[in-house]
């Protein structure tokens, strides 16, 4: 105990952070920490050092970046500030009350801080109070951008959804009551009265609504206080300052943790096991002699991924370049390993290390240990690139004749590093090859650095690839005769080995009296047993992200033993230990008899003994050389009906099943045989003959990774060549971005989308029309996944919110279908679509922070007329889709709302399988996104500047000197392709023009894209005509461009049918025209026939040619598919996703 503190003692200048041991005087530490504007948290006995290591740690990440904040309110006109409740921050309200401030101080990076100012508004008042402010951080100081709050003041009768109080604020004047409770009582706080305080507030108004986590969290919290006043007293720290204290131990932290605090927990929590007994029961008078217990061992994804704290590789590529890869049939193999690698080296981080060894005698080692660095320090990439770029096969006279030289040399380069560098990066090569090397039997190979084995098509030996990769504890992986395979092969592997989570885990195996371990199921990670077989321990080294191991102990059990064993262990991260929670394993015991369902085997327990059971047989029949199709057939037979294969879940049952029917077809060479082998006894993905065949133990990581296909980049230039002596002034290059079809739907990165309908209820709507409208709205609500949320707004003479944003689980989606039902169009008055805007966007704004993170729309469905949408403000902070119904409506007013807000436009004449055809397009798109925030990137060489850039409605930047810009995609559908043109001018001589490249979002993390190389011939004597023939895809892109561009220019002029006809014949008699393919010309020509349908007769026109022109640049401005009258003319930027929906919809 500390002697009593005096108050007159204690510097205000600088805070004190106190963290309490045992036998503190809590009043007193609370009392320093207040007069300080500190924190106080406390440590109990119970398990002391690591609560004291946790809270330490906690604290330091907390303090190692922070800003001074000054925020200052400005209210409008008639409004006042009655008070402000910002815990223990500093706040000045002015004299007048029509500004204050409020100062924070030392804001950990990461932090969120909240605050309660409450206003006082007269009448009709919608603009309430302007925030903003400056901020300090590392002697720099900046203007917070302002921000104005509003608030929708409505003629009609306020709905009780739009009076309902938000959760967000609700959330926190709880909580500031919570802690003004408890403040006030203080000394006086008994268990019942802080009872009766959290009762008062979860009945309370701001109770019904605030969010149930956070009621859920209070609760626990009070909970706490009731029984420990020092976790009451440093929660009430906590919760003025709106910081993180640590309460008795690490789970306790508290509810306002940073980022770097959430890394830190993550880091705790990384590692699970779990485990399952073969049986929840074993009978009483029972002895088992082989009772197996499955352990599961579990790393948790990291949720911010590109921060994943590691400390980089060390991969030496050893590439086997033979004569094999000579000729014409060959070429293509070589460029796709010269491809591969330059995936391996773009997916590296500049924190990992590449070295390239050949097979040849002389210069084995191509490249030393480089940092794969792109920065003004450093170009290791680019040095990596130009050395593979370079590469050739040679001839037979020049080739090593053992492979064991080129590995020995791999291994040197990796011996080289030097001890600490040893210890902290982990080493491995990977060997590609598509030799025979059959004296590597006789050879002696290093097992000290692991090697992962490529075998390239079908002339490599995979019993020497797999022998290389046994010796070494690596994996074996193979592609066949489509070479093109081995970019994912790789591209899997790198996936993994950057996304090393964990050093190394082991597990620790501690049995019961009268309990004995015979025998642990390890596959090839290595597993000790003492003498006394009563403890035993698993290792398990370099684990990937999301990934899981799963090993059986088998064990004795005496009769009448109910608890089994102890399973713990510790695990070493980067720079960090942790122990891993003990469990205990556990069975129960009746001597009477017992359900079936108490005895029944586990179904994990049972689909890990079927799969370690298929393994061992089949490694069994190949060393005995005995592997046969029929005696695979009737291993897998005997292992099926047997009693852990008649409790495997049908799904794992059916995956084994076509395992194996894959190694009965590939008996002879059983290349799939030996990946298979070894990718069971890692329990790690290898690619067996192609992608599709490497989903086993894939990691999420992977599989968001799927292949670096996700998006791709291809680039076409105009010509082959430019000759040497000529300058080009224009010189266009087609860049295509492309996102591939989502190859498992279960983990497609569906994080949600956010819509809300805005349904036309006004007098035009009356009959049919309305009710095609439900109809066409039940299908978007069918269409709707759980994740999804759906807000409906009709409006007519005033717009009425249906529902507010919900979640279309089946009780979300009962309650959209009925108010859809019961939904009626008014007899007649003025519609007010500017109000159902306004309404549509406030809904969308009051989503707060989960906006980042999710997909967010407006769908406008309408047949009316609203020409005074033109003399009204549009905020284009969401996009709108529009959606004119029938002949009636006005598309240059769906098109004006679509232009201003980044949406779509399209029309559908009367029919329901039209109308539900058009929002099946649409809502398909809409939740197929696959890839967001991807930003292109584009690099000239010198000598080279850009011109312009024709990229339709996406933005791009053209950065100083014209020699770099950047093009913006806000997200792509799976499937989905968009195409740019670059104009470039190109100096005298050039042949290198530019590099594409650049970065995408997907499940949340940021992955970069291959860089691609755009260069042209230079040849100094004359071309060959070829060579100067306008692509096909470029010219096809042209001849859209000038077509978008010509029909734009004459709509501010008036259309005409002379005019278009004379502006498409000047297209097809062009040098693009002449090169564009003929089903690229046919289908612009049918569009340019529907747009001219009615031309002479503007009324008629309005009803069809025009809505088709408008709604065709919408088309062409996004390159995504619109609806221009029916789903089958929704044009060719349907994704695959698309085409199916609508092949569906328009067969029923």
């Amino acid at each position: 105990m500390h002697p009593k503190i005096d108050e007159q003692e204690i510097d205000q200048g600088f805070p004190v952070h106190i963290i309490a041991l045992p036998d503190c005087d809590p009043s007193d530490m609370k009392q320093v920490a207040n007069m300080t504007s500190g924190t106080y948290s406390f440590i109990q006995d119970s398990d002391k050092i690591n609560n004291i290591n946790h809270a330490v740690a906690l604290f330091v990440a907390s303090i190692t970046s922070v800003i001074a904040t000054k925020i200052n309110l400005q209210v409008h006109e008639g409004i006042t500030i009655s008070s402000i409740a910002p815990g223990r921050y500093s706040n000045l309200v002015s004299s007048d009350k029509q500004s204050a401030t409020v100062d924070l101080h030392n804001i950990n990076a990461g932090e969120q801080k909240a605050f309660i100012i409450y206003l006082t508004v007269p009448q009709g008042k919608g603009k309430l109070v302007t925030i903003g402010g400056r901020y300090q951080s590392l002697n720099m100081s900046k203007e917070l951008v302002g921000m104005d709050v509003v608030i929708a003041r409505p003629r009609r009768k306020c709905l009780p959804d739009e009076l309902m109080v938000h959760p967000k604020v609700a959330a926190e004047q709880l909580r500031i009551r919570l802690m003004e409770g408890i403040a006030k009582q203080n000394q006086d706080l008994s268990r019942n009265n802080l009872r009766l305080l959290l009762d008062d507030i979860k009945n309370s108004h701001e109770g019904h609504v605030a969010p149930e986590e956070m009621l859920s969290d209070l609760a626990e919290q009070v909970a706490e206080m009731t029984i420990d006043r020092e976790y009451m007293l440093s929660r009430l720290n906590g919760q003025q300052l709106q910081g993180s204290t640590t309460n008795s131990t690490p789970s306790n932290i508290g509810s306002f943790q940073t980022l770097e605090q959430q890394r830190e927990d993550e880091r705790t929590n990384l590692v699970k096991i779990q485990g399952f007994t073969r049986s929840k029961a074993i009978m009483g008078s029972s002895t088992c002699n082989e009772f197996p217990v499955l352990v599961r061992v579990t790393v948790a994804p990291w949720l911010h991924g590109w921060e994943m704290p590691r400390d980089g590789v060390d991969v030496v590529a050893v590439v086997h370049i033979s004569r094999n890869m000579q000729g014409e049939m060959q070429e293509e193999m070589l460029e796709n390993v010269k491809k591969s690698i330059m995936i391996v080296i773009d997916k590296l981080s500049p924190h990992d290390r590449l070295s390239i060894v050949l097979f040849q005698i002389h210069n084995l080692r191509l490249m030393e240990l480089t940092y794969m660095s792109d920065d003004d320090h450093g170009h290791g990439r680019d040095a990596a690139r130009f050395k593979i770029s370079q590469l050739r096969a040679s001839s037979g006279k020049y080739m090593c004749h053992s492979a064991s030289a080129a590995l020995q040399e791999g291994a040197r380069v990796l011996r080289d590093r030097g001890a600490e560098e040893s210890t902290s990066r982990l080493g491995c090569m990977m060997l590609l090859s598509d030799g025979k090397h059959p004296e590597i039997f006789q050879t002696e190979i290093s097992p000290e650095f692991q090697v992962h084995t490529f075998g390239l098509g079908a002339n490599h030996n995979p019993k020497v690839m797999k022998h290389i990769a046994d010796m070494t504890c690596g994996t074996y992986s193979f592609v066949d005769q489509d070479i093109s395979n081995i970019k994912d092969a790789l591209a899997l592997f790198i996936t993994g080995l950057t996304s090393i989570a964990v050093a190394s885990i082991t597990i620790t195996l501690r049995a019961y009296k009268d309990i004995a371990i015979s025998s642990i199921e390890s596959g090839n990670y290595i597993h000790s047993l003492e003498s006394d077989k009563m403890s035993g321990t698993i290792t398990i080294d370099n684990i990937y992200a999301g990934e899981q191991k799963e090993f059986i102990v088998n064990l004795i059990v005496g009769s009448g033993m109910k608890t089994l064993m102890t399973i713990g262990g510790q695990y070493k991260g980067f720079k960090w230990d942790n122990s891993l929670a003990e469990i205990d394993m556990s069975v129960t015991r009746p001597w009477l008899t017992r359900s079936q369902d108490d005895l029944a085997i586990h179904p994990d327990v049972a689909a890990e003994l079927v799969r370690i059971r298929l393994q061992n047989g089949v490694r069994d029949m190949l060393e005995t050389q005995k592997m046969t199709t029929q005696g695979l057939q009737q291993l897998w037979n005997m292992i099926k009906h047997s009693d852990e294969g008649r409790g495997v879940p049908e799904e794992t049952l059916s995956g084994l099943s076509m395992e194996v029917a894959k190694m009965n077809r590939d008996i002879s060479g059983m290349p799939y045989t030996l990946s298979w082998l070894s990718c069971h006894k890692w329990q790690r993905a290898t690619t067996k003959g192609t992608s599709s065949n490497s989903s086993a133990f894939r990691t999420m990581g992977q599989y968001a990774d799927e292949d670096t296909n996700l998006v791709k980049v291809e680039t076409f230039t105009r010509s082959k060549a430019i000759p040497s002596e000529d300058p080009f002034n224009e010189f266009p290059v087609l860049v295509r971005v492309m996102v591939a079809p989502w190859r498992h739907e279960k983990q497609m990165p569906h994080t949600g989308v956010d819509i809300v309908a805005l349904l036309d209820a006004s007098g035009r709507m009356q009959g049919e029309k309305l009710e095609h409208m439900k109809e066409a709205m039940m299908v978007v609500i069918e269409k709707l996944q759980a994740e999804d949320r759906l807000s409906i707004v009709s409006f007519n003479t005033y717009e009425n919110r249906l529902t507010k944003l919900t979640y279309m689980t089946d009780q979300g989606r009962d309650d959209a279908r009925l108010k859809i039902k019961k939904l009626v169009a008014a007899s007649g008055g003025q519609s007010d679509i500017s109000a159902a805007l306004r309404e549509g966007a406030e809904i969308l704004w009051w989503r707060g922070a989960e906006s980042s993170s999710r997909a967010c729309c407006m769908m406008l469905l309408s047949v009316g007329n609203y020409p005074e949408i033109f003399q009204t403000g549009i905020s284009p902070e969401f996009p709108v889709h529009t959606f004119g119904f029938g002949t009636d409506h006005n598309p240059k007013v769906m098109k004006y709302i679509a232009d201003l807000t980044s949406g779509t436009y399209s029309f559908i004449n009367q029919g329901i399988d039209r109308i539900k055809g058009a929002l099946m397009l649409f809502i398909t798109g809409l939740t197929s996104v696959a890839v967001r925030s991807i930003k292109l990137t584009v690099r000239t060489d010198e000598g080279i500047t850009i011109s312009s850039i024709k990229s339709g409605g996406y933005v791009n930047k053209l950065k100083s000197g014209d020699r770099s810009a950047t093009i913006d995609i806000d997200k792509m559908y799976a499937s989905e392709r968009k195409d740019f043109i670059i104009y470039l001018t190109v100096a005298e001589g050039k042949k290198e023009l530019m590099t594409i490249g650049g970065k995408y979002l997907c499940h949340n993390t940021v992955k970069h894209l291959a860089n691609t190389d755009v260069y042209v011939v230079h040849p100094y004597q004359e071309c060959v005509p070829g060579d100067l023939t306008i692509h096909p895809e470029v010219a096809a892109e042209l001849a859209r461009v000038r077509l978008e561009k010509g029909i734009s220019t004459m709509l501010d002029k008036g259309l005409s049918k002379v005019g278009l006809q004379q502006l498409w014949e000047e297209i097809v008699d062009s040098e693009e025209g002449r090169c564009a393919p003929k089903d690229t010309l046919s289908g612009l020509s049918m569009d340019v026939t529907e747009m001219k349908r009615d031309i002479d007769n503007p009324k008629e026109h309005r009803k069809s040619g025009l809505p088709y022109t408008l709604s065709w640049l919408t088309s062409r401005k996004w390159q995504r598919a619109t609806i221009k009258g029916t789903p089958c003319s929704s044009g060719a930027i349907q994704t695959r996703g698309q085409d199916a929906d609508g092949r569906t919809t328009r067969s029923q």
